[in-house]
């Protein structure tokens, strides 16, 4: 019967006989041999192959897109919900400009404007 090479880079094994297959293999033997240093991702020094980073970083993110989004809806809420102030006032003839009323509708149009971008960027944070 001719040999084969292991799948399992380790050589150990109910199937093996001095590093040579023989027989019929099924998926079971990822499950019952010992072959736990010799995937190629093990650095050997127990930890996984991303390090500990992969969890801090989607915790970061979660939790940043999370108050990104719970800001941009009080931005967004603030900006909306509140009643603009009249700008000109006055008669058809005579009209006064009030400054403050134009800085604070412009206010509310940057509350506005802001709370959309950080609702996207929640979104797109909790996407990643």
């Amino acid at each position: 019967m001719p040999t084969r090479e292991p799948g399992c880079s380790c050589g150990r094994g109910p199937s093996v006989v001095q590093g040579k297959w023989y027989g019929v293999r099924s998926y079971l033997h990822l499950f019952y041999e010992d072959c736990t240093r010799a995937s190629p991702d093990w650095d050997g020094d127990g930890s996984s192959p991303h390090g500990a980073w992969a969890p801090l970083i989607w915790k970061v993110s979660l939790s940043t897109g999370t108050l990104f989004l719970l800001v941009g809806a009080a931005a967004l809420a603030a900006g909306s919900l509140v009643p603009p102030k009249l700008e000109g006032i006055g008669e058809e003839e005579f009209v006064v400009l009030d400054v403050q009323a134009v800085w604070y509708n412009h206010t509310l149009g940057t509350c506005r404007l802001v709370g959309m971008a950080l609702c996207a960027a929640a979104g797109a944070l909790g996407a990643v």
